[in-house]
């Protein structure tokens, strides 16, 4: 399944959470999703190669009218999959204009008042360690559910050791902010003492408050070392390029991350803890803190010197090997494709969590009712958790919130926008229809029938298949209608109810089901009792029962069937296949009567006069031609004279699989 993916944050500058966006980003369009990042703008703009960049100015909220507006006119443009916000800020945004999302928590943020009241997670939201997923747990009650563990994803590719030669490198990459420069100060203080006994470099890379200060201290060291011990790199887009050329590195989390795919040493050392050499033997500890040392021991200059202490002294080689075990464990363990896999994970959970399953439901019709079984049973198949029906008689408050919600809107099975019969009816599917799209849903039409139309009925009709994503009709006849109609991509899906497993008639059926709608004029009630009359001579009346597919047949049924003489029956889905199965063929003027004659092996004879009859007896006719197979369903008037005629159970399976199988655009 693809997706359309809105990847939300603040800015797109250097920083972590900035370079998993990326990252995410490069990985889901790898894999054939279309993604859009959304952001304040910053240097990564310039890697936006293979993905859509559109900058809005999230990370300044004197702007907040201007972005909600400009978020809201995006969203409903670009009828976004999925919107992913990776910042509290977007997320609470997200949260006003009323949209499902998810999110990815990158840190452990402050609860305080009011910033606790105002953090929202989405239906689904994605840490990037252990100990941030039981932080949103214990600060903000998200169930356990509702949280799933991923990694900071590294792009390996980008991400590699380059040529080093010379005396060593050692790096430090980070944000050079209050929050964020402990371990460049510490680094800073350690190489005063270390430059003497050892030949070295230190390239410092980031920006930020503390900059002007780490500076003027690398300066002094410069200066008493009579060279440039320390070059301070400032910002850049290109972090591959510095610890790729880099021995050792110095530092925490995504940054420590990508200088092991660069087959650096690494040294653990942030403002929240220091966690020493890192070695994947033993790197346990350091996954539960996303490699921040978060309940460590804090970082200062004598612990750094130490083991800097220990690196330097080795030969360049041991130095290469543990590199080589760094990168073989961020392959292993942190690669981009499982990042993009783990939220593909989510994707597909809040996608597919809630269907809506518009119809003519709940008034008793056996045809609808077994559409309604078979298209519920096909969407739990297609992965949807709950499928909620939709109708003029089930308006429950759950389905009406699941429309709200812009959860995936399907109108499920038969005739349902046609006018024939009533204005209301097409009014009911084209108003829904219409909200769910406007809330953000994606809108489907499944094997459905179009028409019959009076007045402007064919027109509206049109403007609801214009906002589906995918129209499948249950015809050939139905499929070129769409087609003229102005559909996109309408393709040919049989009737659902093909796909239910309704079991095979009985080897020793002989009795005659009748299924007649109630007659709409005196002269069409008289052929079909002048009908059932021949019918009832040519094979007498025990054999025939006539059956109220619809409660609204019922009185019509008993006057009939007590009139002539024979049996009468109703009753729900199960019964009606009841009779089906014990009878030898079926008349009548319903459509699924024959479409579960065809299959259930029972041959079905379909009034001409009714439209939908005539388009599904041609297509099972020509599905027969392509199986050399006679055809179990044919057409009949009120004039005809009945006659029966032998058929294999099995040739009628083969057809009615057939039938179900086939697709065509």
């Amino acid at each position: 399944m693809s997706f359309s993916v809105c990847l939300l944050c603040a800015s797109f500058d250097i920083g972590g959470a900035e370079t998993h966006v990326l990252t995410l980003a490069r990985a889901l369009e790898s894999l054939g999703h279309r993604v859009t990042v959304v952001s304040g703008g910053g240097v990564y703009e310039k890697e936006a190669d293979t993905f859509e960049h559109i900058r809005l100015p999230l990370h300044k909220k004197r702007y907040f009218f201007f972005t909600l507006r400009a978020l809201r006119s995006l969203f409903k443009r670009r009828r976004f999959d999925i919107i992913h916000a990776h910042a509290r800020y977007p997320a609470f945004l997200c949260r006003l204009l009323g949209v499902r999302f998810v999110s990815t928590a990158h840190w452990v943020f402050s609860t305080r008042f009011p910033l606790g009241m105002l953090s929202f997670w989405g239906e689904e939201c994605l840490a990037v360690s252990p100990d941030i997923g039981a932080y949103l747990k214990r600060e903000y009650g998200l169930s356990e559910k509702r949280i799933s563990l991923t990694v900071n994803g590294i792009d390996t590719a980008r991400f590699r050791p380059r040529e080093r030669k010379g005396e060593l490198c050692i790096c430090h990459c980070s944000r050079l902010d209050s929050d964020r420069a402990e371990a460049a100060f510490s680094l800073i203080e350690a190489v005063r003492r270390l430059y003497k006994d050892y030949p070295f470099h230190v390239r410092i890379v980031g920006d930020g408050t503390e900059k002007e200060r780490l500076r003027h201290l690398a300066e002094a060291v410069n200066q008493e070392a009579g060279r440039c011990v320390i070059e301070m790199c400032g910002a850049t887009a290109d972090v591959a390029a510095y610890v790729g050329e880099a021995d050792i590195f110095v530092g925490v989390s995504r940054a420590a991350l990508e200088a092991m795919a660069a087959e650096c040493a690494v040294i653990l050392a942030g403002n929240e803890g220091y966690g020493s050499i890192f070695c994947p033997h033993t790197a346990e500890e350091a996954e539960k803190s996303n490699f921040c040392c978060r309940g460590a021991e804090g970082t200062d200059s004598e612990r750094l010197e130490k083991d800097l202490r220990v690196l330097l002294s080795l030969p360049r080689e041991s130095l290469r090997a543990q590199g080589k075990a760094n990168r073989a464990y961020v392959e292993a363990h942190y690669s981009a494709h499982r990042l993009a896999q783990d939220a593909l994970a989510v994707y597909g959970r809040v996608k597919k969590r809630c269907a809506v399953l518009c119809g003519y439901y709940g008034a008793g019709n056996v045809g609808d009712e077994l559409l309604h079984r078979a298209l519920t049973a096909r969407l739990k198949r297609e992965g949807y958790r709950d499928v909620l029906t939709l109708s003029r008689r089930a308006l429950t408050p759950s389905s009406l919130y699941a429309v709200w919600r812009g959860y995936d809107f399907f109108l499920g099975g038969g005739n349902l926008l046609q006018n024939e019969t009533s204005d209301r009816s097409l009014w009911f599917y084209a108003f829904f229809a219409r909200l769910a799209y406007w809330r953000g849903a994606s809108v489907s039409m499944l094997s459905g029938g179009l028409g019959g139309f009076r007045g402007g009925g064919e027109r509206r009709a049109a403007r609801v298949l214009a906002l589906c994503d995918r129209v499948e009709c249950r015809t050939e006849g139905d499929l070129a209608y769409a087609l003229a109609m102005g559909a996109k991509d309408a393709v040919l899906k049989h009737d659902a109810v093909l796909s239910l497993p309704l079991g095979m008639r009985r080897e020793d059926a002989e009795n005659i089901l009748l299924v007649f709608k109630t007659p709409k004029s005196k002269d069409e009630a008289l052929a079909i009792r002048a009908f059932i009359l021949k019918l009832a001579k040519r094979c007498g009346k025990g054999r025939l029962c006539l059956f109220a597919m619809h409660p609204a047949d019922a009185p019509f049924v008993r006057r009939t069937a007590r009139a002539l003489g024979i049996r009468a029956a109703g009753g729900d889905a199960d019964v009606f296949l009841e009779k089906l199965g014990s009878a030898c063929a079926v008349y009548g003027n319903r459509l699924h009567a024959g479409v579960c004659g065809l299959r259930m092996g029972v041959r079905a004879h379909l009034w001409q006069g009714d439209e939908k009859s005539r388009l599904l007896e041609a297509d099972v006719r020509k599905a027969a031609e392509a199986l050399s197979l006679p055809s179990p369903l044919s057409l009949f008037s009120y004039t005809d004279m009945p006659r029966e005629e032998p058929l294999s159970r099995l040739s009628c399976l083969r057809i009615a699989c057939f039938l179900a199988a086939k697709k065509r655009g």
